[in-house]
């Protein structure tokens, strides 16, 4: 039967019963340091991120158009894909994620609707 291990760490108070037969020395060893890890992680304010994006992406940020291009990346689709998946042409895409183009509310559904995110956030 295995005991269980008790580990005190800064970031938790740790039991744990390992299963089967493990290194206790090693595994206490592995969990500190992971926990330590945590300990050290660089916090970044989200403000220092928004400026940064800002700069980035300048009078862009924060438009239907931004936020258009950002729910597509994060489906991994190309402008390509989100036309054929949404019937709305490529190069109007484009134009919508330059901010050249409105989307409207019927082709902000439509896309809303593909790329899993509130439809209101692209108007």
């Amino acid at each position: 039967m295995s005991e269980i291990l008790k580990i005190h760490h800064d970031v938790a108070d740790i039991q744990i019963k390992p299963s089967g037969r493990v290194n206790k020395v090693r595994l206490k060893k592995m969990i500190r340091l992971t926990l330590d890890q945590y300990l050290i992680e660089n916090r970044v304010p989200a403000k220092t991120i928004h400026d940064e994006t800002r700069e980035q992406h300048g009078d862009y940020y924060h438009t239907p158009g931004h936020y258009l291009r950002l729910y597509r990346r994060r489906t991994d689709m190309t402008q390509e894909e989100l036309a054929s998946a949404t019937g709305i042409r490529q190069h109007h895409i484009s134009e919508m994620e330059n901010n050249k183009r409105v989307l409207g509310k019927g082709n902000a559904r439509k896309l809303a609707k593909v790329l899993d995110c509130d439809y209101r956030k692209l108007l």
